[in-house]
């Protein structure tokens, strides 16, 4: 099978999760992994800090068309210069800011305004900033995190007056929306759960800190469990947190209080990174180093806690952040250009598991070579320690046209 590779790292299809998963799991993938081929799932083009010497490579296709300059100009507005509204439900960790950076960076590049509007986790409130968006006369409106459901009568309003409508993160695609961008999170999911599993060995007690009511946090939970349910010796138990980091610490803290033996605790499930890195770090108190710990999202926190001395975090998934604003951006401009019916309902961007012995290309992947002077991490030390035999393995979904 015909493989390709660009600065060591690889490109993979769906079809290849397990050489993927392999690789979280401490084992090297040894067979050439199919490319991510080019259809209605719109490849990620990396910029911005992810664009560095390791950076993934942009397929052709709809969502190339940015990165050759083959989008339009924005027309004319209502009122003028094209107006784009955006509301994003919580603004919390690095991939939040940056979908939204990445969005206002396009629009503002082919020509446009960008207003954004933070709910601070409420949703009601999320809701009443679409509505004040539509009734400003915006002619573009992305609507960042969320619930589609709750948020398709609102989509459906604005796109009746013209407003051209795309979603980021939400997980699904609202009504009337032209496409919801994100990672494809129940696969990000299937493979942060494998990565702890196989970290302790199928079994034991493992902790899931997650926030009832976010629908993409839900559905990594709900991927957890489907597999778990395959491994008898593994028992889950919920942890019902918070955004953030504070209240997962002092949760943690109890946890650890309640259970003092070794191996009383396995592991711990984190919905994201930022949220399970006040469980890290309650667990490196604790001197608990047996305990291991994953997540999602590959914010900067997270290569702290993958090389900080003691850290009991093992592995996570994180992918071209930065795309996903860019690419809710490109599927507005294009609708506003007489191009709607080349935007997929659904798009998907790259995403790669990163581990101790791979950390360093994912790293830079993500947020580029000063990543590490950024965090204050010797970039030697951590080669030294932590030699880097893992592929970075790049994945997305392959779509039929």
């Amino acid at each position: 099978m015909a493989g390709l590779s660009r600065n060591g790292a690889k490109f993979v299809s769906t079809a290849m999760v397990a050489a993927l998963l392999a690789a979280a799991c401490g084992t090297s993938a040894t067979s050439a992994p199919a490319s991510a081929a080019a259809g209605s799932v719109a490849p990620a083009t990396s910029s911005g800090p992810a664009a560095s010497s390791a950076a993934p490579a942009t397929s052709s296709g709809p969502a190339a068309s940015a990165a050759t300059g083959g989008l339009c100009k924005l027309p004319n507005g209502k009122n003028g210069q094209f107006k784009v509204g955006i509301a994003i439900r919580e603004m919390v960790n690095d991939v939040d800011r940056d979908v939204v950076a990445g969005a206002t960076a396009e629009i503002q590049a082919q020509g446009g305004t960008v207003t954004v509007t933070d709910a601070g986790s409420d949703a009601q409130k999320q809701n009443d900033n679409v509505q004040s968006l539509i009734t400003s006369n915006v002619d573009g409106l992305i609507a960042v995190l969320g619930d589609a459901q709750q948020l398709s009568p609102l989509t459906q309003q604005a796109t009746s007056k013209g407003i051209k409508v795309s979603t980021a993160l939400v997980g699904s695609t609202a009504t009337g929306a032209l496409t919801d961008v994100g990672w494809d999170d129940p696969l990000a999911a299937a493979m942060m759960t494998r990565a702890l599993f196989s970290s302790i060995g199928y079994k034991g007690n493992v902790y899931v800190f997650w926030v009832p009511g976010a629908p993409i946090l839900e559905t990594r939970k709900r991927v957890l469990e489907a597999i778990a349910k395959d491994y008898p010796q593994i028992t889950l138990h919920d942890v019902a947190t918070e955004h953030g980091a504070a209240k997962s610490l002092s949760q943690m803290t109890d946890i650890l209080t309640a259970n003092p033996d070794k191996g009383s605790i396995a592991g711990v499930w984190g919905a994201y990174d930022l949220l399970v890195s006040g469980a890290n770090q309650a667990i490196q108190r604790a001197g608990r180093s047996e305990i291991k710990v994953t997540g999602i999202d590959g914010d900067k926190i997270t290569y702290q806690m993958l090389y900080q001395e003691g850290s009991p975090y093992v592995a996570g998934v994180t992918g071209d952040v930065p795309a996903i604003g860019k690419l809710a951006a490109d599927a507005i401009i294009k609708a506003s250009c007489g191009l709607a019916s080349e935007v997929p309902p659904s798009t998907y961007t790259q995403m790669w598991v990163e581990t101790r012995n791979n950390g360093v290309q994912a790293g830079e992947m993500r947020w580029g070579a000063n990543l590490w002077s950024d965090l204050k991490l010797d970039k030697n030390a951590i080669l030294q320690k932590y030699p880097q035999n893992q592929q970075v393995i790049v994945v997305q979904p392959v779509l039929p046209r």
